[in-house]
């Protein structure tokens, strides 16, 4: 005999409850859920998704549902439990796809911009160089996990994307922590005008 599924409010109540076994009970019913999985597949292979986009997807679906329940910003009232995760995973897939898109189209521009430039001008490579030695010394002092974060942040991933690559708890924390690390660099670099002018002239 197989188990009763539990209907929206029942998962509801285990996912708020934190009970171990309630809330496995009720990720596995949603999670096993065919109908749920082949709706938010379908979404994500419409925008240019490939299996492996879809199964991270319809997981990160899950995890984002369950901490809009935790923090009471999902409304029952408005949406099904599977429209709402649905929904989350196609607009998760859309924003991850966008800001692909839009790294892939500055790192074109710099390359081709880059090989234009070294083409005509040679020693523009040393200048390069030497440009990067000089921002490495100046994100020396901030720690690696700063460091890291400003470098995905120059490019241009979002606060959800560093929040996830950074393990940050939610993409305000990572937004808070890639404001401290830009203060942190921007006085790093007031105390040190040579270095600072340096920056500026390379």
């Amino acid at each position: 005999m197989k188990d009763q599924k539990w209907t929206d409010p029942e998962i509801l109540e285990a996912l708020r409850s934190r009970d171990a076994g309630r809330l496995n009970a009720a990720f596995k019913q949603l999670y096993q859920d065919g109908k749920l999985r082949g709706a938010v597949w379908q979404q994500v292979r419409a925008l240019g998704g490939d299996e492996s986009d879809c199964k991270d997807v319809f997981n990160m679906a899950l995890l984002a549902f369950d901490k809009n329940v935790q923090e009471a910003t999902y409304d029952p009232a408005r949406s099904q439990i599977t429209t709402y995760i649905v929904n989350i995973a196609k607009q998760m897939f859309f924003t991850r796809r966008r800001s692909e898109a839009r790294r892939v189209a500055m790192y074109d521009r710099s390359v081709e911009a880059g090989a234009i430039e070294l083409h005509t001008n040679p020693e523009r490579e040393m200048t390069v160089r030497h440009q990067k030695e000089l921002l490495e010394q100046a994100t020396s002092g901030l720690g690696e996990k700063c460091r890291q974060s400003l470098k995905l942040f120059s490019l241009d991933y979002s606060m959800a994307e560093i929040a996830e690559k950074m393990e940050y708890k939610s993409p305000d924390v990572a937004k808070m922590a890639v404001h401290d690390c830009r203060k942190r660099l921007h006085t790093y670099l007031t105390e040190r005008p040579t270095l600072l002018a340096e920056l500026l002239a390379s």
